[in-house]
């Protein structure tokens, strides 16, 4: 008898008892969900640093044309000796004497830019030049691309994580150089 009355009794459940208090099951909801995120953020994260890596491809592209560009000189402004003045040296180094901008025959270097261009591609898609000044001392310009996201998963078809991406970048070229 003495084994009867130390266990303690069970008071008879009910039928909501047993749904609101069973807790099987919940830790695998849990992990799942938890699963679930870290899938997603993981999506996301890979289509971010592929967006910031197609940008400095970007860029790369637009200063190898803009370059390319920028060594289009005036000539007749050159051997005028019409320089425009640009104070201190852009490499930082103190300068032995004057810096001046070559001149640039800003026709021929937008010429080259489009040719440039033209014939670049980023991920497979074109690149284009969406505006250009050139001041006859210093070139600026602007280009743009559209990518596609690194992961294109066919559950997100129509969903900002599957649409093209664009891709801009400014760029800008003169050439400098030191008087004695």
């Amino acid at each position: 008898m003495e084994g009867i009355l130390t266990r303690p009794m069970k008071r008879p459940m009910n039928q909501s008892d047993s749904i609101v208090g069973d807790e099987s099951g919940s830790l695998s909801l849990l992990i799942i969900s938890l699963f679930f995120i870290t899938l997603v953020l993981s999506f996301a994260i890979i289509d971010i640093s592929g967006a910031l890596v197609a940008k400095r491809q970007l860029i790369n592209i637009g200063e190898a044309a803009i370059s390319r560009a920028a060594h289009n000189i005036d000539l007749p402004r050159y051997y005028a000796g019409d320089w425009k003045s640009s104070g201190v040296s852009t490499s930082g180094m103190s300068p032995q004497g004057e810096n001046y901008l070559v001149p640039i025959d800003c026709l021929v270097a937008s010429r080259s830019l489009e040719s440039e261009i033209a014939s670049s591609m980023l991920h497979g898609s074109e690149v284009h030049i969406e505006s250009f000044t050139c001041d006859g001392d210093v070139i600026h310009a602007t280009i743009s691309s559209e990518i596609a996201p690194t992961l294109a998963l066919p559950i997100l078809q129509g969903s900002v994580m599957n649409r093209l991406l664009t891709i801009t970048a400014t760029i800008s070229a003169s050439n400098e150089i030191r008087a004695s």
